[in-house]
């Protein structure tokens, strides 16, 4: 979320800022409402807004089976060096 801040023109500083405050916000709701991430994420998109521009582009490219595919390599070299001890 930095790198991205600072390739659309974004001061580092405060690039890490709002990344760290978008985070922060994220958690906070989580925790105090107990929705599911969807549930919220699925309150804030509002239709032609910023965050459903940005959806399009992570399902264009696949970001989910992404992101899954890395935990389970991550999972699956947990159990390798679980293995090893």
């Amino acid at each position: 979320l930095t790198e991205a801040g600072n390739t659309v023109g974004l001061p580092a500083d405060q690039a890490a800022l709002l990344t760290i405050a978008t985070l922060k916000g994220s958690i906070a709701l989580l925790e105090k409402t107990g929705e599911t991430p969807e549930q919220l994420r699925r309150k804030v998109t509002s239709p032609g807004g910023t965050t459903e521009a940005a959806l399009k582009v992570l399902r264009r490219r696949e970001f989910k089976p992404a992101v899954m595919e890395a935990i389970a390599a991550a999972a699956d070299r947990a159990a390798e060096l679980s293995r090893k001890c």
